[in-house]
């Protein structure tokens, strides 16, 4: 995870960069309402990871809900100005990797870039948030991963047809013996929240299961029971707060027990 040979030299061209930035604003916002005694940053969605497709609408609330989240746990929250970051990632990956060389591991990118915004503004906590896809675990009616479960939605549409978007399991559903029981495994869209000091040292990464990237169609036949994406994923509130504690509880909820 630690930074390649010559990182230093690269933070310190980093850390100038920043500097040098117009004065016109701030690279942190702060929400409003935002207090607590930590001082805790979050990065834009997916800055270092591609976002899935048709996860776009599930950006915003899930952010949300993530600052709702750290607010409550007594964080003062800041967010990353998004053109400022993306910037700031680019430059770091270039001057990690060499010209027309393989791009560098994202841990070491995260920590220069965590010390780039730390540069800018002190902070006691990054929390870097990405949306992936990962394998669910399906079992009767109910999926599981990441710490998590969820009932599966069925609908009884004979005209169902198969998925056009599917990563990265093969996301079947196969009728099992027994009345409308299954197995097999479904796509499920999970938080992966990497935490960092100040300093660039990784602290923390944690998955959460948040939700069912699919619901079932079912047909009139035993074997006719089709997957289909749901229109708007993630759109359940309660799901997506299960996920963000399931994700970064294990490291906050200790941290300010041992406080």
């Amino acid at each position: 995870m630690g930074v390649r040979r010559g990182g230093l030299a690269v933070v310190g061209a980093l850390l100038l960069l920043v500097g040098c930035r117009s004065s016109s604003h701030r690279m942190l916002e702060m929400p409003p309402g935002a207090s607590g005694s930590l001082r805790v940053v979050v990065a834009p969605m997916n800055l270092a990871l591609p976002l899935g497709p048709d996860l776009a609408d599930a950006v915003d609330p899930v952010r949300g809900e993530l600052i709702r989240y750290l607010q409550e746990h007594g964080s003062r929250v800041a967010v990353v100005w998004s053109p400022d970051a993306s910037e700031v990632w680019r430059e770091a990956e270039a001057a990690l990797a060499p010209e027309g060389g393989p791009a560098p591991p994202v841990e070491a990118t995260a920590v220069a870039f965590a010390r780039a915004v730390a540069a800018e503004s002190p902070f006691d906590l990054l929390v870097m948030p990405s949306l992936v896809y990962r394998d669910a675990r399906v079992e009767g009616r109910v999926a599981y991963w990441d710490g998590v479960h969820r009932r599966i939605r069925f609908t009884l549409e004979p005209s169902a047809v198969p998925p056009t978007s599917v990563q990265p399991s093969e996301a079947r559903v196969e009728a099992a013996p027994g009345w409308r029981r299954f197995r097999g495994k479904i796509t499920g869209v999970t938080l992966h929240a990497l935490v960092l000091s100040g300093k660039g040292k990784i602290l923390f990464q944690g998955f959460g299961g948040l939700d069912l990237v699919h619901d079932v169609r079912e047909g009139k036949g035993a074997d006719e029971s089709l997957l289909r994406l749901q229109s708007r994923p993630l759109q359940d509130a309660a799901n997506v707060r299960e996920g963000i504690a399931v994700a970064l509880d294990p490291y906050l909820v200790a941290r300010a027990a041992s406080r």
